[in-house]
This record gives structure tokens, sequence and C-alpha cells, in this order.
């Protein structure tokens, strides 16, 4: 099989892709005939400029909603339900790491607002983020083009 011509189109139909679909990309990308470098690379600079519009966005969507409603005080004391102490609970239990871990399967658009939200306080919580991206896109490059060489 030919390896498909790589326009501006099609560059641009991967990136979106690799923020939009991230788990899938990397297939679908290796089974319409790149190679596994051109599907790591564009899974990989697609999540990464996924990570810092959705960082900033999330950023300035929080601090937006914030001014909107107003300061804590003004808005009355936080009611804690259970699903609330669920994910406060899971939060402090996994931290950043626990993002970055599971960042491949809840997508671009979720981790980066998360990570905006939870952790943009420590300095190199974008950049963490991005490698994460990154080491996923590897391994489910990987695991794609090794499925292939099986099955062909």
């Amino acid at each position: 099989m030919e390896a498909p011509e790589l326009t501006f189109w099609n560059l641009l139909f991967w990136g979106v892709a690799s923020v939009l679909k991230f788990v899938v990309t990397p297939s679908a990308m290796i089974a319409s005939g790149h190679s596994a470098w051109v599907a790591w690379a564009l899974t990989t600079f697609g999540s990464a400029l996924g990570v810092l519009g959705f960082w900033h966005f999330g950023k300035w969507w929080f601090q937006w909603l914030e001014a909107r409603m107003g300061p804590r005080p003004d808005r009355g004391k936080r009611i804690f339900t259970p699903r609330r102490r669920r994910i406060v609970r899971v939060k402090n239990a996994l931290g950043l790491r626990g993002l970055l871990l599971a960042s491949g399967l809840i997508s671009v658009p979720v981790a980066a607002t998360l990570g905006a939200k939870y952790f943009r306080s420590q300095p190199t919580a974008k950049y963490l983020l991005m490698l994460a991206f990154a080491l996923w896109a590897a391994a489910l490059t990987t695991v794609s083009w090794l499925l292939k060489q099986g099955v062909s």
C-alpha cells in the first residue's frame, strides 16, 4: 500500500482528529497507510497544540465563571455532595500523576481543562501533560503498527 499524500488539508484533518479523538487517531492513521513515525509525530503535534489551546481556554473560562458568579463568599457556602466528595478524593489521591496517566483515555480537551483548573499553579504541569500525550501517542502508534504488521 502506498503512503498517502500529506497535503495541508490532510495534516489539518489529522491534527484536529488527534485533539478530538486522541485514542483512535494513531490507529486510524496507521490503517490509512501512514508510517508509524508520521502517525506519532502528527498525533503528538496535534495534541500538544490542543493542550496549549484548551489549557489557556480552560484557565480563561474558569476565571470568567468566577468573575460572573462573584467571589465564593458572595455565593454562599459550598455544598459537598457525595459526587463532589468523590471527585475531591480522587484528585487529592492521584493528583497530577493521575491526570497524566489517564490523559490519553480522557481526551485532550478534558485533560487540559482539568489541568488548567486544578494544577495551573504548578509551572511544569502543562509541559508534563504534553509529554504524557506524546508518550501515549507513541504507545498507541506502536500497538497499532504491531497489530497491522501481524495482520498483513
